[in-house]
């Protein structure tokens, strides 16, 4: 599903063949294969560019990916992919599973808008509803198999917000683009105003996507996480931003090869990350009619996650609230603009799970 006009393809192509050659050493213009896009998300453009082999320089196939923003109105107001590639770059060099872009090109002028590139990981990918509705790799492994996926995805995870981010190897574009994210929050970072700012800054957004006809459900849930905000907050992590089984590269031994998609990382407590991951899984599980066997239930699930993470972790309900509030605020926005585009919009505006899901969690679930 897209939502947002797709490029050219071969204007692409033309583009990044100028944009290699002008970093080539021998001006030489590499020989590009048809460039791919994969199915697409609900927000940044993502194409796979395939350099092929030059038996006379002896030069290798290379694999990379290319990221730019979407074009015309977008899921999120703005779209600094400079911060991006530095949160990576610095995850990278901390041993955290993702890919350190290799160019940040701010130049508007080779494909139209600013772009990353980044090498290609090798691995699978898949869909997030795909495994529940029980077509794919995922589906078809073993329990045994998906139990590990599982708890390496814990893993990982854990990692993440356990690292130790007031060191000296951040650099300004990383920490500001961290502590400028409406996802961002907690007492112990002082620039992002701890968890009412960042309430605020999703109700800010909440009235830009909605235009002014916000679903009552979502007000509901917005005025319940202000007015039970808890007053102690927990220590603060870099966090991912969107946990799915979508957004990672996995290798044939279940392992994580690459975490992606940073639009939404930031400060915050852990449990941000983690109750985004229960609510969105919840909801998939749900709308798809059963989870895998191999996968934990919610409760062992958290259990896992504390061992991890070396503490309890702290009011997850009020944070999966606020994760079943934001996911609805950017559904609400997707519909929007799928409306924009004559698409059939009424399985986010009629049908959302999330609004039964937040109905559950405000009733005490």
């Amino acid at each position: 599903m897209r939502i947002s006009d797709a490029r050219d393809l071969d204007a692409i192509r033309q583009g990044l063949a100028r944009w290699l050659a002008a970093r080539d050493p021998e001006g030489h213009e590499p020989a590009l294969a048809p460039i791919e896009r994969p199915e697409a998300g609900l927000s940044a453009e993502t194409l796979f560019v395939r350099v092929e082999a030059d038996a006379a320089s002896g030069a290798p196939e290379r694999s990379f990916v290319v990221r730019l923003p979407p074009t015309g109105d977008a899921l999120f107001p703005a779209y600094d992919l400079a911060g991006q590639a530095s949160v990576q770059r610095h995850l990278a060099a901390a041993g955290i599973p993702t890919v350190a872009p290799l160019a940040v090109e701010e130049d508007e002028g080779w494909l139209g808008a600013p772009f990353l590139v980044m090498e290609r990981v090798p691995g699978r990918t898949l869909r997030n509803d795909a495994p529940f509705l029980r077509k794919g790799w995922l589906a078809e492994a073993t329990p045994d198999a998906q139990a590990r996926l599982h708890a390496n995805l814990l893993d990982v995870l854990a990692r993440l917000h356990r690292l130790d981010w007031q060191v000296p190897e951040w650099d300004e574009a990383g920490l500001r683009f961290l502590r400028s994210s409406p996802n961002g929050g907690g007492a112990g970072d002082t620039a992002a105003g701890g968890l009412a700012a960042m309430l605020d800054r999703w109700g800010d957004y909440l009235e830009w996507a909605a235009e002014g006809n916000e679903p009552a459900a979502l007000v509901e849930a917005s005025t319940w996480c202000r007015a039970n905000r808890p007053t102690s907050e927990p220590p603060i992590s870099v966090l991912w931003g969107d946990v799915q089984l979508g957004n990672m590269v996995i290798g044939d031994d279940m392992g994580v090869a690459a975490i992606l998609d940073f639009e939404l990382a930031s400060f915050g407590p852990a449990e941000l990350d983690i109750a985004w991951f229960l609510v969105l899984h919840s909801m998939t599980v749900s709308s798809c009619g059963g989870d895998l066997p191999g996968f934990p239930d919610r409760d062992a699930t958290v259990a896992a996650y504390e061992r991890r993470l070396g503490r309890p972790l702290q009011d997850l309900h009020f944070y999966e609230l606020v994760a079943a509030f934001r996911s609805g605020a950017i559904m609400v926005r997707a519909a929007r603009l799928l409306a924009r585009l004559g698409v059939d919009d009424t399985w986010l505006t009629n049908d959302n799970p999330i609004f039964e899901l937040i109905g559950e969690l405000l009733a005490g679930r």
